[in-house]
This record gives structure tokens, sequence and C-alpha cells, in this order.
């Protein structure tokens, strides 16, 4: 084997891993943003909760006065 058949072979599995590792960073960005939609989800208020929310407390502050 020649030295530049030895460079070839270790390019390659330098640049076979490095795909694999950009693939598992793919994933778990997809991951990630699946979190981030479910967590959206849920902090999301609609308009009719920051009405309900606002007369809750304003019922509060005159019974408590």
């Amino acid at each position: 084997m020649t030295i530049d058949s030895v460079m070839i072979i270790i390019l390659s599995l330098i640049i076979i891993s490095l795909l694999f590792i950009m693939y598992v960073m793919y994933v778990r960005i997809k991951q990630l943003l699946a979190e981030v939609e479910g967590l959206t989800s849920r902090m999301e208020v609609t308009g009719s909760e920051v009405e309900q929310l606002t007369r809750s407390m304003e019922e509060y502050k005159m019974m408590k006065i």
C-alpha cells in the first residue's frame, strides 16, 4: 500500500464519521424542536383565558376589601 491509498482510506473514514455526527445532531435538533413545540402549546394563553384571569383578580380584590 502506498501513502496515497492510506491517506484516501483515512480521509474516507473521517468523512464517514463526520456524516454520522451530522446525522446524530440532526436527530437531536428534531427532538428539541418537538419539545419546544410542546412547551409553546402549553404556554399559549388565549384572549378568553386572559379575560377570565382578569375577572378573577378583580373579584379577589373586591372580596379582600
